[in-house]
C-alpha cells in the first residue's frame, strides 16, 4: 500500500470505531450489524471466544443496553494497517452506563469503566468491518440497585 492508501484506511477505521460508539449510544440497532464481519469473534481478556457472529453480537448489545443511557468514548486509537484488507487497533476507552432499573444479566444499576478495545479489521467490498473485538478493563466502578446484597 502506498502512503495515501494507508492514511485513507486509517481514517476509515477511525470513522468505523466512532460510528460503533455512536450507534450503540443512540440505539440504532438496525445499523449496528453492518459494522461487523459476519463471522465476528468477541474474545475475552484471557483469549477465549465468548461469542461469534456480528448479528449475534449486535443483538447482545441491544439486549443489554436498550433500557440504559450510555456514553462510550474511544480515545487515542493506535491503528496498524497490515495490508489492503487487514488491520488492527487498540483504543483507550471509557464507558458510562446507567440502566433504568438494572442490567438484565449482570444486575448493575450503573457502571463507569475504563480500559482498552483490542480489535482486528477486515476489508471486503470496499468497507472496513470489525472482525475481532476484545475489551480489557483497567477499572470498573459499579453502582448496585438499592437493596442489592453482595455475597
Amino acid at each position: 500500500m502506498d502512503r495515501l492508501d494507508r492514511l485513507e484506511a486509517i481514517e476509515a477505521i477511525r470513522l468505523l470505531k466512532a460510528r460503533y460508539f455512536r450507534l450503540i449510544d443512540t440505539k440504532e440497532w438496525l445499523l449496528l450489524p453492518r459494522l461487523f464481519t459476519r463471522d465476528l469473534r468477541i474474545v475475552t481478556p484471557d483469549g477465549k471466544v465468548w461469542m461469534e457472529g456480528g448479528d449475534k453480537y449486535a443483538a447482545s448489545l441491544k439486549y443489554g443496553l436498550t433500557d440504559a443511557v450510555s456514553c462510550h468514548q474511544g480515545l487515542t486509537g493506535e491503528i496498524e494497517i497490515f495490508d489492503a484488507e487487514s488491520a488492527a487497533a487498540i483504543w483507550a476507552m471509557q464507558d458510562i452506563i446507567t440502566w433504568t432499573d438494572r442490567h438484565p444479566r449482570e444486575g448493575w444499576k450503573a457502571i463507569t469503566g475504563r480500559g482498552h478495545y483490542h480489535e482486528t479489521y477486515h476489508r471486503a467490498d470496499g468497507e472496513w468491518r470489525i472482525a475481532t473485538l476484545s475489551l480489557t478493563r483497567l477499572s470498573l466502578d459499579i453502582t448496585w440497585p438499592e437493596g442489592h446484597e453482595t455475597a
